[in-house]
C-alpha cells in the first residue's frame, strides 16, 4: 500500500519497489503475492502475503502458488480487510489486516468516521467472515496525526497450530 497505482495518485512512490529494497536490506522478507513455509515444534504453517487491493496487485494464483501444509495452518496477510471476496476461495485458517487505523475518529453511538473500506464490520478487531476468523488491527499510525477514541495497538496474537 506504500507504493503502487493507489500511491501515485495520492502523492506516493508509483510502485512499492522502494518499500521493498528498503525491507529486503534491512533483512525483511516481504510476502508481496509470496509465500513462506515454516516449521514450529514440528507443525507446518504457511504465511501467504499478498499486494494491495487498490493497486489491483494482489495475485491470488501467484500468491497461494507454493503452499503446500498437509493439514497445517494457513495465515494470510493481506493490508486491506475488503480482499476477502477477491481471497475467498483459497484456503486460509486466518486473515490479518490492517489499513483502517480502527477508524481513528469513534463518535459515541456513531462508531468509526475515517474507516476506509466497504465492509464497516472489519475495522477492527477479530470477525468472522464465512466461518474464517479475520484480525484487523488498529495499528499505531494515524492519517493525519488524528485518533479520537482510538487508541493505537500493537496486538500479540496465539495461533493454535493444532
Amino acid at each position: 500500500h506504500d507504493g503502487g497505482s493507489w500511491a501515485r495518485l495520492h502523492r506516493g512512490y508509483p510502485d512499492h519497489r522502494l518499500v521493498e529494497r528498503i525491507l529486503e536490506d534491512a533483512g525483511i522478507t516481504l510476502l508481496h503475492n509470496r509465500s513462506l513455509p515454516l516449521a514450529i515444534r514440528g507443525r507446518e504453517l504457511a504465511l501467504v502475503g499478498v499486494g494491495d487491493l487498490w493497486s489491483e496487485e494482489i495475485d491470488t494464483a501467484q500468491a497461494f502458488r507454493d503452499v503446500r501444509t498437509r493439514g497445517g495452518r494457513v495465515v494470510l496477510l493481506s493490508h486491506n480487510p475488503d480482499s476477502k471476496e477477491q481471497l475467498g476461495p483459497f484456503r486460509w485458517d486466518l486473515m490479518l489486516c490492517g489499513h483502517t487505523h480502527g477508524g481513528q475518529v469513534r463518535i459515541p453511538f456513531d462508531g468509526p468516521r475515517f474507516a476506509p473500506v466497504n465492509d464497516r464490520r472489519f475495522v477492527a478487531g477479530l470477525n468472522r467472515w464465512r466461518g474464517r476468523p479475520i484480525y484487523t488491527s488498529r495499528g499505531v499510525g494515524s492519517l493525519g496525526s488524528v485518533r479520537f477514541r482510538c487508541r493505537p495497538e500493537v496486538t500479540l496474537l496465539d495461533i493454535a497450530l493444532d
